[in-house]
Parts: structure tokens; sequence; C-alpha cells
């Protein structure tokens, strides 16, 4: 189960274009979400059955979440995107810093960080929306990651894939079939040994209802 794990998670695509000149921020916030690119990858060569496959697999076996639903969550933006967590669930999860992160092909991810944007072991949590599977691939990198195999489940009603990274850092990410092709994605991280298994697993599904609940009311 243990594997070496040679990203970080503290690295992230400019606030701005894509294109721009990477900064200390950039680099420090890029891989959450790349990283779990980069599972889809590995894991579809290694096993047959990345995070894409989970969720097609469950979305066929699930009344409530099929690829032509329409999406439950639209319109999000580098400028909206922290919006999909609460005032409320960010105080409840003693959030210090929440920061917008523009992607290619209209994704945008929200960097949620309960330490100091300095600090050596950094802890938090990434929501991302892509709005397309194209959107969901474009980060794929060569890293050599090595993950618990993708566990597929329901997560209010929708169909959903997790896994869990091991190494210096924890990670449990979770991805969520919102319709039509888009999809959240719910990352928790943490120092090693910081957190259970256990806890790892349960702060994604509660982060991933709480804004799916959101965006039905």
């Amino acid at each position: 189960m243990t594997s070496e794990d040679t990203s970080t998670h503290d690295s992230g695509p400019a606030v701005g274009s894509s294109k721009e000149t990477p900064s200390t921020l950039t680099k420090r916030r890029r891989t959450p979400a790349t990283s779990m690119l980069v599972v889809t990858t590995v894991l579809s060569l290694a096993v047959g059955a990345g995070l894409g496959y989970a969720i097609a697999h469950s979305s066929r076996s699930s009344s409530t979440s099929t690829p032509g639903d329409a999406p439950i969550i639209d319109g999000i933006s580098k400028k909206t995107v922290c919006k999909l967590v609460s005032d409320a669930m960010q105080q409840q999860l003693s959030i210090r810093e929440a920061s917008p992160i523009a992607e290619e092909q209209g994704g945008a991810s929200c960097y949620l960080l309960m330490t100091e944007d300095d600090a050596v072991e950094s802890a938090g949590f990434v929501v991302a929306f892509y709005p397309t599977t194209e959107s969901l691939q474009q980060t794929v990198d060569g890293t050599d990651v090595m993950p618990e195999k993708a566990e597929p489940l329901l997560i209010e009603g929708r169909a959903a894939a997790r896994q869990v990274l091991y190494g210096d850092t924890w990670k449990a990410q979770l991805t969520v079939d919102v319709g039509d092709g888009a999809t959240l994605y719910v990352e928790r991280f943490g120092p090693k040994d910081s957190l259970s298994e256990r806890e790892l697993r349960r702060s994604v599904d509660d982060l991933a209802a709480s804004v799916l609940q959101s965006q039905k009311a």
C-alpha cells in the first residue's frame, strides 16, 4: 500500500494566464490537481482502472448519475471556484487562506490552506471543477505515482471515485461526476501520519457532499 510519492501539495498554475512565468506560488501549488490526473493515467496503465474508469463504471450502475445528465455545477471560473466551499464550511475546516487558480480549457481550482502559506509542511484541501473530460486530463505529467486502487462510491447520489496516496505527504483524492462530462474534484492533503486513513477518506467525502448539497440549495 505504501509507495513513494514524488509530488508535493504546494504547487499550482499561475493565478493568471497559464502562460505566465512561474512564481514561487506557482511552483508551490501546481501538483494537487495534477497528481490526481497522474493517478488516472498510472492506474489505467497498471491495473486497468483509473479514476475515469471508476466514475464511468459507477455511472452506468447508478440511476441518479448518468453521463448524459445536465451538470448540477456550471459556470465555475477562477472568480467563483472558491465559493463552491461556503464561508461557514471554510471556517469549520479552519481554512486560513483560499486561493483561486485558473486552469486551461475552463477548469478552475481553489487551494484551501489550513497552514501558513510559508509552512514547511502544508495541510489543507483542493476543490476544483472541470467542465469537460479534456479539461480534467489537461495537466497529466510523467510523474511515477503508485496509489491505492480507486474505490467507486456514491456521493449525494452521484458516481464518484476515491484514492489515497501515501508518502511524505498523505493525500485523499475524490472525483465526482456532476453531469454531462463535468467533474468535481476534492483533495485533502497533509504531512505523513498527521491524520488517519479514515479521516482522509471521510474528509473528502464530507466536503464533496457539502458542495453538492449547496448546489442543490
